[in-house]
């Protein structure tokens, strides 16, 4: 049998690809997605904690005249009427950690005040804390020459010194900070303002 050189040249050259073909590498395995990791909790720790919204509130003794503040840092303001004069009731607010301690406020009060003795006031004022509502109440009241001070308003002349001039006033601790009561006036006028001043502080609520 007679056999073609070319149709036998063919097939060797396809058996030798055959055998030179490099088996394809299998594929690697899928690799898992690793797990999203979550933040632990704190352990007593709120975030986002919601601000106190709420405010101090009062009711307005019937005898004092509520005027418009003359200061912006001031939240209200009365006349408080008297016999030998009027008094004053200035309210103040600065918002939550200001207006400064109740120690530094009393000691600065103490101090627009002077004796006839040469004693510091504040070794003749008398000081409480009452719970109001659930409010501490800090109440102070001191008398004597009154030299002035305070939060008046700006660019004001400084005001003179008053003899037998008296203070009643009373610290309010809320969540959103203290508040300010300061009551000055002719010494009669606050003897009294007293039975009216104890009514509005027992009226404090925060809400």
């Amino acid at each position: 049998m007679t056999q073609h050189p070319a149709l036998a040249l063919l097939a060797l050259l396809s058996l030798a690809a055959c055998r030179n073909v490099a088996p394809e590498p299998p594929a690697p395995p899928a690799q898992a997605s690793a797990p999203a990791t979550t933040p632990a909790a704190v352990p007593g720790v709120t975030p986002h904690a919601a601000p106190h919204t709420g405010t101090l509130r009062w009711t307005d003794p019937a005898s004092w005249r509520r005027g418009s503040p003359t200061s912006t840092m001031r939240k209200a303001q009365y006349v408080v009427p008297g016999a030998d004069g009027d008094g004053e009731l200035t309210v103040f607010w600065f918002g939550a950690g200001m207006g400064g301690s109740i120690e530094n406020n009393l000691s600065r009060w103490y101090g627009q005040f002077t004796q006839p003795d040469g004693r510091p006031s504040a070794s003749v004022a008398t000081r409480e804390t009452r719970t109001v509502h659930g409010l501490n109440v800090t109440i102070t009241r001191v008398q004597g020459r009154f030299a002035g001070g305070g939060m008046g308003t700006p660019g004001s002349a400084p005001e003179p010194a008053r003899d037998n001039y008296a203070l009643l006033a009373a610290i309010v601790e809320t969540p959103n900070g203290p508040w300010f009561f300061k009551l000055t006036g002719p010494r009669s006028t606050l003897a009294g303002a007293a039975p009216a001043f104890d009514d509005l502080v027992a009226s404090f609520d925060f809400r």
